[in-house]
């Protein structure tokens, strides 16, 4: 059972690795193709684009060492882990970027990692209950595709760079969350019915939630640093897929009051660090490799 526990440590700490190398891949293509993704040749460049592919690879990679985590060890042990993308991946891109990490970042850094971590530790279900049927599957499905899509066009008519990537930010989060729920039942569905698992819903909605995720996420990171997009997702991931479980999965919230007032509190703590992790791509961080300690405003 222990080494079972720290087989999925291991695997969850190298899936945290690959979506640190995806995330900052995404960020460096961000800074090459800099227009928001909202025309056809925004996107053409994308998908031309090697770092793209590079990004798809380290997810596929992440995905897979993410299966391997949670077979081998509890959600209670995994979840808490994901938040080490923040410490790996702001100092490399900063780093990559030329500049330093501000005072203003480490904090906020430390102070969303350790929200995270809290969060997913103290507001976790007991992780009974079941897979999606397949109305229900249906029906997140096509409620998140609508939810992700509405984000996406309401994002696109806001004029803040930094609210447009805490709201393209979050919606990528969600997709990730709702397609490890989808992914959960089209694999329990596939085990047992073969290739006509292929045509349940999870199984159809799975892939479309997945690359609007990808694409909702490479579109956060146009115009910002990494920190700020990157916790937002990071926070909105494990707490979709929760309340799915929750609603849909039969499973139960084990958190009470109790539970509930500290991820009030951490969620504001968590808010507070994205604020510190805000830093719009304006240059003035790129030309400054002195560590003021300034915060920057989003």
């Amino acid at each position: 059972m222990v080494s079972g526990v720290v087989w999925g440590i291991v695997f969850a700490v190298l899936s945290c690795a690959a979506y640190t190398v995806a995330a900052v891949a995404q960020r460096r293509l961000a800074v090459r193709v800099a227009e928001p993704l909202t025309g056809g040749r925004q996107l053409t460049a994308l998908l031309r684009h090697p770092l793209w592919w590079a990004s798809l690879l380290f997810n596929g990679i992440r995905a897979g060492f993410q299966v391997a985590a949670v077979s081998h060890a509890p959600l209670t042990v995994v979840q808490p882990l994901g938040v080490l993308v923040l410490v790996f991946g702001v100092p490399w891109s900063a780093r990559l970027g030329g500049r330093r990490v501000t005072r203003a970042e480490w904090r906020g850094a430390a102070f969303t990692t350790v929200a995270l971590g809290v969060l997913l530790v103290a507001t976790v279900t007991d992780g009974r209950g079941g897979v999606l049927d397949d109305t229900d599957a249906a029906v997140v499905g096509a409620g998140t595709t609508a939810v992700l899509s509405a984000t996406a066009w309401l994002a696109g008519r806001v004029g803040s760079a930094a609210w447009r990537s805490y709201l393209l930010a979050g919606a990528a989060g969600v997709a990730f969350g709702v397609s490890s729920a989808m992914v959960k039942t089209a694999v329990s569905v596939i085990g047992e019915n073969g290739a006509a698992g292929l045509l349940h819903a999870s199984s159809l909605a799975t892939p479309v939630i997945a690359v609007l995720g990808l694409f909702l996420a490479q579109a956060a990171y146009q115009g910002m640093e990494l920190g700020a997009p990157l916790g937002i997702t990071t926070f909105t991931n494990p707490v979709s897929a929760a309340v799915v479980g929750v609603v849909f999965m039969d499973e139960a919230y084990v958190g009470g009051w109790v539970g509930g007032a500290v991820a009030m509190a951490c969620a504001l703590l968590a808010a507070y660090g994205i604020r510190l992790l805000t830093v719009p791509l304006d240059g003035t961080a790129e030309r400054a490799p002195k560590d003021t300690g300034a915060e920057r405003a989003p």
